[in-house]
């Protein structure tokens, strides 16, 4: 399963976006654990330590925190959502589940095992601009692995507003989720530290005829 998050104009909300129907229509603001209530999905992630308010549009889930980082905050809501979407419990208890049912698969073992599988199928994504693959390219700075099958990419383009951000990102996302065992990506864009041609692996470097220390 592939959920993409996205930044939003307001630094204590973040956008998750689980690739199937959440809400069939309408958006729904639930700004309490009481109003969660009628959401066992809003319920699982008020129970999440520094979640403040849950937002659902038909296929978007809007988290604010109250306190707390980001970086540790993300993961349990991801795992949450994953979770939840994937058990086929209804989002709201006056409805039907939500549609688009998530790939199922049996669990990675070893954490430490499964990120060289993942970075392999990583390869089969191809910058469509240079024409060679996004882990050679050096635009993938970190795999890693949770248990349950949960995987954390972060990477990157080679330039801010690069045309093929959503579709380099989506293949990612979608390249891992292909990996048996895998049950959940969250793909992670960045641009810190900005890339570099040195970041190329050797392979990549002596394709584009790049010597150590030479500019782009």
């Amino acid at each position: 399963m592939f959920i993409q998050t996205e930044a939003t104009a307001d630094p204590a909300q973040l956008k998750f976006l689980p690739g199937c129907e959440v809400l069939a229509e309408g958006t729904l603001d639930l700004r309490d654990k009481a109003e969660a209530a009628i959401s066992p999905l809003a319920e699982r992630l008020f129970a999440i330590a520094g979640v403040s308010s849950v937002s659902f549009a038909r296929d978007s889930i809007i988290v604010t925190k109250a306190n707390g980082d980001w970086q540790h905050l993300k993961p349990a809501i991801l795992g949450t959502i994953m979770e939840h979407l994937m058990s086929g419990a209804p989002v709201l208890r006056q409805s039907p589940a939500a549609g688009g049912q998530p790939r199922a698969s049996s669990p990675t073992d070893g954490k430490a095992d499964a990120v060289e599988p993942v970075r392999e199928a990583l390869r089969r994504v191809i910058d469509p601009e240079l024409g060679w693959n996004i882990v050679d390219l050096g635009l993938v700075y970190e795999v890693a692995v949770e248990e349950g099958g949960i995987v954390h990419i972060t990477m990157t383009t080679t330039t801010p507003g690069c045309p093929a951000t959503n579709y380099l990102k989506r293949g990612a996302g979608e390249a891992a989720s292909d990996v048996p065992g895998i049950e959940f990506v969250d793909v992670e864009l960045t641009y810190e530290p900005r890339w570099m041609p040195e970041m190329m692996s050797p392979e990549a470097k002596a394709h584009f005829g790049i010597r150590d220390g030479e500019r782009w």
